[in-house]
């Protein structure tokens, strides 16, 4: 309970910094008053906080079906420790992902690859920063969960799978949308 509650702060205070920082560089104007400003805040904290639950509630709901599908590779005290070990390895993966995908686009861009290739390298790019956030949090030993065997390579697979999937169908869907202009 005190990991979320620290975690929780440290997200409010991040979403200061962001709002402050974006006062800062005139991105946007002075509010009207004090509550416009408290409730931008605010919702940048709950886009912060969103951004870290979507990966954290897959990487339980993986957790739990891989228990049930390849048996007991992941061990933990309570569900509560379980969604702490998902929650630090969200904060992990969120915090990493944009500078590992940047330095993967770039790259993607520099060797002018084919499309279907930088959804590879994308995919392999996930799957390493998720494998290696989940024995991350496993080695500092902040909560109890133990995983055996072979579970972080089933856990970390499935999980990154499923964000290329989900990417891959949104990307899809966005495509197939025309733009608002074109119906003016």
């Amino acid at each position: 309970m005190f990991f979320i509650l620290v975690m929780i702060l440290i997200l409010f205070a991040l979403s200061i910094f962001a709002y402050s920082l974006l006062r800062k560089k005139q991105i946007i104007d002075a509010p009207p008053n004090v509550l416009a400003a408290m409730l931008f805040i605010l919702l940048i904290f709950i886009s912060l906080c969103f951004v870290i639950t979507v990966p954290s509630v897959m990487l339980c709901i993986v957790a739990l079906g891989g228990n049930f599908l390849f048996g007991e590779y992941i061990t933990y005290d309570s569900s509560f420790s379980l969604i702490s070990f998902s929650l630090l390895v969200g904060v992990i993966v969120v915090f990493l992902s944009p500078f590992l995908l940047f330095i993967g686009k770039g790259l993607a861009y520099l060797l002018k690859l084919p499309a279907w290739l930088t959804s590879a390298l994308e995919w392999i790019i996930s799957w390493i920063v998720l494998h290696l956030s989940i024995k991350y949090v496993l080695h500092i030993k902040l909560v109890n969960v133990s995983i055996w065997g072979h579970g972080t390579l089933i856990l970390s697979f499935f999980v990154s799978f499923l964000f290329i999937g989900i990417d891959l169908i949104y990307s899809g869907m966005k495509q197939r949308k025309p733009p608002m202009d074109e119906h003016a």
